[in-house]
């Protein structure tokens, strides 16, 4: 081989790592098993007496689909009986807008007008197969003012700004954790 073929051979070589992206090649994907996302005292509290209790399926379900997210991001495989599990509480929630409930029972309440400090305060848990604590992620986030409110429509568009923070989060951990060598 003459240096030309060497150094085409070499450009295109890193033309492909770089097409494929840093750190690609040493990325594997490992299983990660979510559990069913729990409710903490406080917010289940709040939704019984203000929000409403059929609020809890939609932050739920946006925490789920956030960490899915995430964690796919961060070259993770969700799924049952993996490596890791996580386990979520969320802790508290305020809405941003008025929720379904406070619209019925206050009909002086605008849905988009109405405007809240809204947030919400997540933690997980990562656990080994053995159900031994790895790591722990803590993360709340509340508007500061309410010219810092979400611009979403949705009654939870702050608690959706936590949630999706809180999930980079322990998709970071999770990737730490997996990029650790097995402690013996």
């Amino acid at each position: 081989m003459n240096t030309r073929n060497v150094q085409t051979l070499f450009l295109a070589a890193l033309f492909c790592a770089l097409a494929v992206g840093p750190g690609a090649a040493a990325t594997a994907t490992a299983s990660v098993s979510v559990g069913p996302v729990a409710i903490g005292e406080i917010l289940h509290k709040a939704l019984k007496d203000r929000y409403g209790v059929d609020e809890a399926k939609e932050l739920q379900q946006a925490v789920t689909q956030s960490l899915s997210r995430s964690l796919k991001d961060a070259g993770a495989e969700p799924g049952e009986g993996g490596a890791v599990r996580i386990e979520v509480l969320i802790d508290a929630a305020t809405p941003t807008h008025p929720t379904r409930r406070q619209l019925n029972e206050n009909p002086s309440l605008d849905y988009l007008a109405s405007v809240s400090r809204g947030g919400a305060e997540l933690h997980a848990v990562l656990r080994n197969a053995d159900g031994k604590v790895l790591d722990r992620v803590s993360y709340d986030y509340y508007a500061y003012s309410l010219r810092e409110t979400s611009l979403s429509g949705g009654a939870w568009g702050d608690a959706y700004i936590a949630i999706d923070r809180f999930s980079d989060q322990v998709a970071r951990h999770w990737r730490q954790l997996s990029a650790a060598p097995p402690a013996s």
